[in-house]
């Protein structure tokens, strides 16, 4: 066997005489090894020959925490031998018994936490051993602090020595809302000590947990009336109340309020209420009108209570309490206005607004309620403007639009010099109201043609050559800049990671894999239309039973080349792949876009070519206007003829597009490539 204590390591022999007395030199062939850092040698070795044993003398004292082995190798000479010369046996990491006595418990008890239920406050100690189990008397120096108006008292103190716990009493128990502290001093005699009597330290202001659970609701949802976004308001044929309330409206689509509950008049007319919707994280109740509102038009809304309190089919919260009765309120009109049809008006008068030219670049203003279309594509040719300086031509070689400014700006082959005189003409295109190669504002209103125009000629004297060069490369590269920004937007999208809530549901898109925004650009105006697709949905929302459903690809591709007869594609084509649910053979869709592009459904081909609007009622789809925009549902099978990889492998890909078809050709089969449309 072996041992150690401290700095001393004996080593037992069994042996049926004695050992040998002879002297050991050096460590005697004995290394020692220890879990600790710090390396261990052997001093020396000394052996008692009667009591059959070898002590070592180690480099330093071994603690008692430590797992300590021991190792003998025979040296050359001498070494561990019994009387009759015979050698002891070599060792290999031979466990020591560690005998050390841990040192003298010297560290006091320290709070870590403490936390309060009611009137019970428990605070919890950090301690090697155990508290001492001592009864306390009074309030054991323990004081309590709280954010309410009425004071607590400490009645009693009880230790659990092996918990390691204090249990405080107090005079009243702490409701929910309050922020509770917890102070100690130690008294005179007594006190919170460690079973070695080290005493606690005290405590000042020590924070509380407080875990008192908040009593039941019993609010009933008030209306909210104040507040542009949130008091009762209107937008189309979308009528949104806000509730405020602690928890969670009922959002159950089964039981929920009777259209006839709600009482709207618009201009004094009764509107009657087609659907109600529910929202419950937003706390929002919206109703669907029969006819959409006008903007300018004065909106109220009342609501009748169900009879009985906690009614499945009032408008109640997430406990049960339902929102009381309120009469004829008014409701804000956000309709927008109508379209924009004001044509874009050259200015011609103002130092600043008027014709203007300073070089080769010469500067036409116009006045519109709306940005120019600024598309870099599609934009008035150069040969459309007639620019005279002296009374002779000089032609145009670029034209850039600025949309926020409102500016047209060309490019002169030749500068102009101080003192010219300069007329400019337009000839629009053409005579179509929305001809994406003229002058036009931002909803398509083109700028009618004029006549030769004076240009006030802002070209300095050359006198300033220097000068002139120097501003002349700024306008250069304020140009050059422009033309980058005004690069051609790209008719791709991916996923937009945003908080964009697109299908109303109260969750942000970004953290619902079945959910998607896309912002493609809209044909001829460059501008971004928002899109959402709902992958597995039910009116628009996620349905519980379609889980695995996701949205792994949704973007905008170009419109084909050839369409059918009388059909539109403001968004081109808009392509997605989704992986199907579990369980399920086919996957019903949602799909938002602004009502404003009149489209009339989701469209794809068939095997045949031909344009199906899968958004159709002879194909289980319908067209939903909610909350200002369209809803195209529909429904695809995987591996079905609008799967476009024809496999039935979980994965639907499908590239459609929202179009518009024209009224004047409804019935009629297109002569044109690519199919007819249904």
């Amino acid at each position: 066997s072996a041992a150690v204590h401290g700095d001393q390591l004996v080593l037992t022999y069994t042996e049926a005489n004695t050992l040998s007395d002879a002297a050991l030199t050096g460590n005697a062939g004995f290394t020692v090894s220890s879990t600790a850092d710090t390396d261990i040698t052997v001093s020396s070795a000394v052996v008692d020959a009667t009591a059959k044993t070898v002590t070592l003398t180690l480099s330093r004292a071994v603690s008692s925490a430590e797992t300590v082995t021991v190792n003998y190798t025979k040296p050359e000479t001498g070494g561990v031998q019994d009387a009759a010369g015979n050698d002891a046996a070599d060792l290999s990491s031979q466990a020591v018994t560690n005998n050390t006595p841990a040192p003298a418990d010297t560290t006091p008890p320290e709070c870590s936490s403490a936390a309060v239920h009611g009137d019970q406050l428990v605070l919890t100690y950090t301690e090697a051993n155990t508290l001492n189990g001592a009864t306390f008397a009074g309030n054991a120096g323990f004081t309590v602090s709280s954010t309410a108006d009425t004071d607590i008292t400490v009645s009693s103190a009880v230790v659990d020595a092996t918990a390691k716990t204090i249990t405080l009493t107090l005079s009243r128990a702490v409701s929910s809302a309050e922020t509770v502290t917890v102070s100690y001093t130690k008294p005179e005699t007594g006190g919170v000590q460690d079973a070695a009597g080290n005493d606690a330290a005290d405590l000042s202001s020590q924070a509380v947990t407080n875990n008192t659970p908040a009593p039941a609701d019993a609010t009933p949802p008030q209306l909210i009336t104040s507040g542009e976004t949130t008091r009762p308001r209107v937008n189309g044929d979308q009528l949104v109340l806000s509730f405020d309330d602690s928890s969670d409206l009922d959002a159950d689509p089964i039981y929920k309020p009777a259209n006839e509950a709600f009482t709207v008049l618009v201009n004094g007319v009764a509107n009657a209420v087609t659907n109600v919707t529910v929202e419950a994280r937003a706390k929002t109740v919206t109703l669907t009108l029969s006819t959409a509102v006008s903007h300018g038009q004065t909106v109220t809304v009342a609501y009748a209570d169900a009879t009985t309190d906690n009614d499945a089919n009032a408008i109640q919260d997430a406990a049960g309490n339902d929102a009381a009765h309120f009469a004829a309120t008014e409701v804000v009109n956000n309709t927008p206005a109508p379209a924009d049809t004001t044509l874009p008006q050259l200015i011609t008068s103002g130092e600043t607004t008027r014709p203007r030219v300073n070089g080769d670049q010469l500067v036409l203003s116009f006045d519109d309620s709306s940005d120019l279309d600024a598309d870099p594509i599609y934009k008035p040719a150069n040969e459309a403007f007639t620019v005279l300086v002296n009374g002779v031509a000089n032609a145009v070689t670029n034209v850039t639009v600025q949309a926020q400014t409102k500016t047209v700006t060309l490019t002169l082959t030749t500068a102009v010099t101080s003192g010219q005189s300069v007329t400019v003409a337009y000839a629009a295109p053409s005579p179509d109201s929305n001809d994406a190669n003229a002058i036009q504002d931002a909803p398509g209103n083109d700028a009618p043609s004029f006549a030769a125009t004076a240009v006030l000629n802002n070209t300095p004297a050359p006198a300033d050559t220097m000068s002139s060069v120097i501003r002349t490369a700024t306008v250069d590269s304020a140009i050059a800049a422009d033309n980058r920004t005004s690069a051609p937007l790209t008719n791709k999208d991916t996923r937009d990671n945003t908080n964009s809530d697109g299908n109303g549901d109260g969750v942000p898109d970004s953290t619902q894999a079945a959910v998607a925004l896309t912002r493609p650009v809209l044909s001829p105006t460059g501008a971004s239309q928002p899109v959402t697709l709902v992958a597995g949905s039910q009116d628009g929302k996620l349905d519980p039973d379609s889980s695995g459903a996701r949205v792994t690809r949704l973007e905008q591709e170009d419109a084909p080349a050839q369409l059918p007869q009388g059909m539109e594609m403001p968004l081109g084509l808009l392509s997605f792949e989704t992986t199907r649910a579990t369980g399920r053979s086919s996957e019903p869709f949602s799909l938002y876009v602004d009502a404003a592009l009149g489209v009339g459904g989701y469209w794809v081909q068939d095997s045949t070519g031909t344009w199906i609007n899968l958004s159709s009622a002879p194909y289980g789809g319908k067209v939903v206007s909610e909350r200002g925009r369209l809803r195209l549902d529909f429904e695809i099978a995987d591996g079905g003829q609008f799967d476009a990889d024809g496999q039935a492998n979980g994965v639907i890909t499908a590239p459609g597009a929202t179009a518009r078809m024209q009224l004047s050709v409804v019935g009629q089969t297109s002569d044109a490539a690519g199919g007819s449309w249904f």
